[in-house]
């Protein structure tokens, strides 16, 4: 059998990482909260309460805070059959506490009162990349679906753009007949290509703080929606005033870039959407995601707003999308192309339950075949330039911060001038 490598759609390897304490409020406002209109909006979906999110991924550190023990013990699904719990494994940066943070942190998450189902399907590899199989993700599709998750994120994709294999579009098949919503991260190639994971996953594209798709995020005919993922500045470095922040593992935040970041905004907003009106369906659901989005080239129904899906409407001018200070010192780093992204035409309607991969296995089913014409494929490097030792001033409140950048650990200054 031959086996096909996925990379998380991850585009750097930064993160600027801070004490959660230093949030100062139960929820952290956020560029990327105002750019989709969030705040004020959560309520009206009852923060996503009652509603099981699956986020197949990297391991997910169940004990920060900020999840509030909305974590479940999940499954480690890596082998192509699913285990219960997860194993302790960095991987891509911390990238699954990281997406996990975005759809149900308190107080970053889109969905802060949703609970989390953690499916490990993704290992780091001797680079500390996230790489996987299809039979993996297969598997953990099929076993969010037998736990009851509603919404499946799936911020990771093949680093072979075009390459086609059954096993991944099968799975996302059956949980849409079961009236799951799965949603795929677009990926960070920059160009116009799309995977093909059938007609019945949300492929999600990344803004920046300017609302237009980042430099790095994958467009097209085949993308649904965009959210936002952040865009490095023109130095490529990742700061809290063009990046997504999140949770990172030891009650700490962390800021990322990449469509990685992008899809849990959008699984977050389908939680919400089911949490306001339980009896929905899952083509209602993507219904009103897609017909409240606000129109962006080249990213299908475009950017989405939580507050007109939601129904909400106010008075309240929306805050100004970045934060005020300004980072006055930057290390550069660089991102490289992780290619992702996922194709369909038409994803309201619900598919016919008779896919080729069951729509309600058990909890425990995994997946073996993959043809053997599937094209062997490795997970991309990502590039990352940083000077050890640089004092980085970020306005972010109290606490010491760490930068992150692959095996680079540069000690940062808050703007109390305490030191790591």
């Amino acid at each position: 059998m031959i086996r096909r490598a996925l990379a998380a759609a991850f585009s750097l390897a930064l993160l600027a990482v801070v004490p959660a304490s230093a949030a100062g409020e139960p929820t952290q406002r956020t560029w990327h909260g105002n750019q989709i209109h969030l705040y004020g909006a959560q309520a009206a979906g009852h923060s996503g309460s009652g509603v099981m999110v699956a986020v197949l991924d990297g391991w997910v550190d169940r004990s920060h805070p900020d999840f509030e023990g909305r974590v479940l013990a999940g499954a480690d699904c890596r082998s192509g059959t699913c285990h219960p719990g997860l194993v302790r494994q960095n991987c891509g940066s911390e990238h699954g506490t990281h997406v996990a943070g975005t759809v149900g942190a308190s107080n970053v998450g889109v969905a802060p009162k949703a609970t989390i189902l953690p499916v490990q399907v993704l290992s780091s590899d001797s680079r500390g990349e996230c790489t996987g199989t299809p039979a993996a993700v297969a598997a953990g599709i099929q076993y969010a679906v037998a736990s009851g998750a509603k919404v499946l994120n799936l911020s990771l994709g093949p680093d072979n753009p075009g390459s086609k294999n059954p096993v991944i579009p099968n799975a996302v098949h059956a949980a849409a007949a079961a009236g799951a919503v799965v949603v795929f991260s677009a990926g960070n190639a920059g160009a116009d290509i799309a995977q093909d994971y059938g007609n019945d996953a949300l492929i999600v594209a990344a803004t920046g703080p300017s609302g237009q798709l980042a430099t790095y995020s994958q467009r097209g005919s085949d993308v649904d929606l965009a959210a936002p993922g952040g865009q490095p500045d023109s130095r490529d470095n990742c700061e809290i005033a063009y990046c997504v922040l999140s949770l990172y593992p030891g009650n700490q935040l962390a800021v990322a870039a990449g469509t990685s970041m992008a899809a849990p905004h959008v699984s977050g907003l389908a939680a919400l959407l089911f949490a306001q009106s339980p009896g929905r369906s899952r083509s209602t659901v993507i219904a009103r995601i897609e017909s409240t989005a606000h129109a962006l080239s080249g990213a299908g129904h475009g950017l989405i707003d939580v507050r007109r899906a939601l129904g909400v409407t106010t008075s309240t001018p929306t805050p100004t999308h970045r934060p005020t200070t300004k980072p006055t010192h930057k290390p550069t780093v660089k991102p490289a192309p992780a290619t992702t992204v996922a194709p369909a035409p038409s994803k309201t309607a619900a598919p016919s339950p008779t896919a080729s991969a069951s729509a309600s296995p058990s909890p425990s089913s995994g997946v073996s075949q993959e043809p053997s014409s599937s094209p062997t494929v490795v997970a991309e490097p990502t590039t990352v330039k940083s000077a050890d030792d640089v004092p980085l001033p970020l306005s972010v409140g109290a606490g010491a911060l760490v930068l992150i950048a692959g095996a680079a650990v540069v000690s940062v200054a808050s703007s109390r001038g305490t030191r790591s």
